[in-house]
């Protein structure tokens, strides 16, 4: 099994620009990135560009997240109170 690659300075600065997007902790995202990155590597036999699917899925994560976080907050806005 390969150590642990740490993130070049290109990807950090990815992982600190998506943090930055979605209002969330540099080191959530940095937590999401290596877990995603991982996950791909698990058989995998070209390791060239993980790195870009890793900050895709994390794109994507985020992105659901923020929806369902819009949907919950939308759904309390609109319930009305007694």
């Amino acid at each position: 099994m390969p150590a642990p690659n740490p993130m070049q300075p290109d990807q950090q600065q990815i992982v600190a620009f998506l943090a930055r997007q979605a209002h969330v902790s540099v080191g959530d995202v940095a937590e999401l990135y290596e877990h995603e990155r991982a996950e791909l590597a698990v058989g995998a036999h070209i390791l060239t560009f993980l790195p870009i699917f890793a900050i895709r899925n994390v794109q994507e994560i985020l992105r659901r997240r923020a929806l369902v976080e819009h949907s919950a907050a939308s759904a309390t806005a609109a319930s009305p109170t007694q």
